[in-house]
Parts: C-alpha cells; sequence; structure tokens
C-alpha cells in the first residue's frame, strides 16, 4: 500500500511548508544509516564515504534542482513519477511532497540502500513518500505531469554496457565492460515505455544528457515531442547533466 501523502488533511502556510521541509531534511540526515547507503556506490569499505562534506554537496545539487522542477511545475497540484531514485533525489522528492503539497510516486529496484531509505523515511514520517520496489505498471500510476528518470540507465550494475555506450566508454580503459547489449536495450526501452504510459499529456521530463539518446526515439516513434532545456544542472553524486523538458504525447 502507498503511504499516505504530507499535508493531507491539514493547511499549512507556504512558509510553515518551507519550515518542516527543512526540519524533515535534517532529520533524515540523522536517520540514515549512510554507510548502509554507500554501499551501492563503491567498492570494499565504504565507511566515510558519505561524510558531511559529499551530504552537503548531494543536498546543495538536490535543492538546486528541486528548484528547477518547482519551477516548472509552477507549483500547480499533480502526480509525480520517480523512477530509480536514491539519496540523491531526496531534496526533490521530499520538496515536491511537502512544499508543493504534490502526490508523489517513488519505484526503484530492492537493495540495502532502497530499503535503508524506506526505512528511515518511515522512522522521521510515515506520511513521506517511500520507494515501492514491487512491479510497478505505467498506466497504473497515470496520470503523471512530472516524470523523473535520471542515471538510471547508465548504472553501471544494471546496465553496463548501456553505460560503456551512453558514456562513450567503449574500448577505453574506464569501460565497465561486460554485459549484454541487446537484452539492456530491451529492458532500457520497456522502462521508457512504462514511463511513458505514465506520463499525462503534456508532462515535465527530467533525464540526463545521456539517456535523452534512449528518451528521443521512443518520444518520436510514440507519436509525441521532446523540447528540452539549453541548459542543465550537474546531478550530486554522479555528476551526470540533468535537463527537464517538456513532453507532449497525442491524447
Amino acid at each position: 500500500m502507498d503511504p499516505p501523502q504530507p499535508g493531507r488533511g491539514r493547511v499549512l502556510s507556504q512558509e510553515q511548508r518551507v519550515a518542516r521541509f527543512g526540519e524533515l531534511l535534517a532529520r533524515l540526515d540523522e536517520e540514515i544509516a549512510w554507510d548502509v547507503c554507500a554501499g551501492v556506490y563503491c567498492d570494499g569499505d565504504a565507511s566515510g564515504f558519505f561524510d558531511r562534506e559529499r551530504r552537503e554537496a548531494v543536498l546543495d545539487a538536490g535543492l538546486k534542482l528541486g528548484a528547477d522542477v518547482a519551477e516548472a511545475l509552477a507549483g500547480r497540484p499533480g502526480r509525480s513519477l520517480y523512477i530509480g531514485a536514491a539519496v540523491a533525489e531526496l531534496a526533490p522528492i521530499l520538496l515536491e511532497a511537502v512544499v508543493l503539497e504534490r502526490e508523489v510516486r517513488w519505484v526503484t529496484l530492492r537493495s540495502p540502500e532502497s530499503s535503508e531509505l524506506a526505512r528511515a523515511l518511515e522512522a522521521v514520517d510515515p506520511a513521506l513518500p517511500r520507494p515501492m520496489t514491487g512491479r510497478w505498471r505505467g498506466a497504473e500510476l497515470a496520470p503523471c505531469d512530472h516524470v523523473w528518470m535520471t542515471s538510471v540507465l547508465t548504472d553501471p550494475e544494471a546496465f553496463p554496457a548501456l553505460h560503456d555506450r551512453l558514456y562513450g566508454r567503449q574500448g577505453t580503459p574506464d569501460a565497465v565492460k561486460g554485459g549484454h547489449p541487446k537484452a539492456e536495450r530491451a529492458r532500457a526501452q520497456e522502462l521508457i515505455q512504462e514511463a511513458l504510459a505514465a506520463a499525462g499529456p503534456r508532462a515535465l521530463l527530467t533525464t540526463t544528457e545521456e539517456e535523452l539518446v534512449l528518451w528521443r526515439p521512443a518520444i518520436q516513434a510514440a507519436g509525441g515531442r521532446l523540447t528540452v532545456a539549453v541548459t542543465g544542472r550537474l546531478s550530486g553524486l554522479v555528476g551526470d547533466v540533468v535537463r527537464t523538458g517538456r513532453l507532449v504525447l497525442p491524447g
């Protein structure tokens, strides 16, 4: 069952919502077992990976990205879908749910990180959005007027061959190597198709420069079009360029 969304049943002023957003972020920073999350991002001993400096950098990047999304959504009520989100997306997710009082759906794979984030979010406030790790269908979550999917199709664990291809690392010392290109492309297309099924006819899309290479032909094949912002922002952990765009689909 999806968790209730924060703010339901009570009326808070904008100032109160912003203050609560800051309070929740601070409490989450204290609650999360950061070494558990760190194991996803580095091999060997992960202790100290998420030191205060890194956590502050991730938070700063997340706040800036969240502000961009809030401006693009213009404070409208609605529903957002976050695909593959993790610690780097906590600020945008909470900003949408708490400050903008939007409905947020968050789907990802089961991992030590997603389990820890689910635990910490519930401990801080059971009304906050939490990751859903079961099978999902885009049509069942529609309509979403914002779809967020960043640094998912370039994940070196889930998509090693796509990672090398999209980053232009094939045949270089930085290549991850391995993987199954055909199978990974099929899984990537399936994920994008589910995301498009969830999107409303005029939705905001947040993704990365590298992933746009896969999004554009899928949108065109669906009879839609995408207009992407000229500039973007660096993501907090991976350092990918994140861009927002306007997605227009038939119907």
